[in-house]
């Protein structure tokens, strides 16, 4: 009977502090750089959720590994509702296959909340290579193979794992360069440090603008209206095709209101049309989801990335 008594006043006590909830400040950890689309996506939603929920959403950006040092943060942090990630399918489908050691599990250590966006990528070079359409660098890098370089957002990144792909169905060797995240991996190919990049459209498009990076075809299965002319990578190179995705997770554990409140105003905020409007400007578009659909999609991903990670034998000790 005591026991049955102190479990009732424990269900209650929580269901009153996530009631409550957020009565302070809450942590929102990126995983990527800043000046990322991730750095950027969580800011812009997680400013209206904050005038939603009336608290701050102070956003940290802490790059490195993957997102992996991020992921692993979040993953022991205390289920209370005060720290969040904002993650991509980099550290939630790719990282354990890639990374010989990590410091937690994608489907066990996470309260997944809501999808936030899908990405078109596409493939890019710095204009001065010389290249000017895919035929031109797949030319290219075929004479010169292995001496051509391409940047990434780190190791087991999307943007490696996207590349790789392209790479390995169009039986091309270019020099992979990681970088802390894709803010740096994209001033690295807009400066010329390095060749190549398989990057967000969303971003890349003002280097575009300036003549400094060419597009040479998109990643995913269509092209956004501002890239008219560029062909996805798919139709010359099949089964190259990669989605990219953006989301927010808890900790596991985390109390069900708590995820049911920030998931609503999640959905809120990328469902508002200044929200959407300005994704489908650069490509990316905006997209929530339940907490069943998104543990759904890291599960699909999930295995369909751990068989293409162990075909590539992409391995990081």
């Amino acid at each position: 009977m005591k026991k049955l008594l102190a479990a009732a006043l424990f269900l209650t006590s929580m269901t009153a502090f996530a009631q409550d909830w957020p009565k302070k400040p809450v942590r929102v950890i990126v995983a990527n750089s800043a000046g990322s689309l991730s750095d950027l996506m969580a800011r812009l939603v997680f400013a209206r959720v904050a005038e939603s929920l009336g608290q701050a959403f102070v956003v940290e950006n802490k790059p490195g590994a993957g997102g992996s040092i991020a992921a692993t943060e979040v993953a022991h942090a205390a289920p209370d509702g005060y720290t969040v990630i904002y993650a991509s399918d980099s550290q939630m489908t790719i990282n354990p296959f890639i990374y010989s050691k990590i410091g937690y599990s994608p489907q066990r250590d996470f309260a997944p909340v809501s999808l936030v966006c899908k990405i078109t990528q596409a493939l890019y070079v710095n204009s001065g290579l010389g290249a000017r359409t895919l035929d031109d660098f797949v030319r290219m890098a075929r004479a010169n193979p292995g001496k051509i370089t391409y940047g990434s957002g780190g190791n087991g990144h999307a943007t490696h794992l996207a590349m790789e792909l392209f790479l390995w169905k169009a039986n091309l060797q270019l020099v992979h360069v990681p970088y802390k995240g894709t803010g740096p991996a994209l001033q690295a190919a807009a400066t010329g440090e390095v060749g190549a990049i398989a990057i967000a459209t969303s971003i890349a498009k003002p280097f575009v603008d300036q003549g400094k990076l060419i597009p040479l075809g998109t990643i995913g299965a269509s092209s956004p209206d501002f890239m008219p002319g560029v062909a996805p990578l798919n139709r010359s190179f099949p089964d190259s095709e990669m989605v990219g995705w953006q989301a927010v997770l808890f900790p596991a554990k985390t109390p069900p209101e708590i995820v049911q409140t920030l998931h609503d105003a999640i959905a809120k905020a990328v469902g508002s049309r200044e929200v959407t409007e300005r994704l489908k400007d650069g490509g990316t578009q905006a997209m929530s989801s339940t907490p069943a659909e998104l543990a759904e999609l890291i599960h699909e991903d999930y295995a369909r990335n751990g068989e293409l990670a162990k075909r590539m034998k992409l391995k990081i000790d």
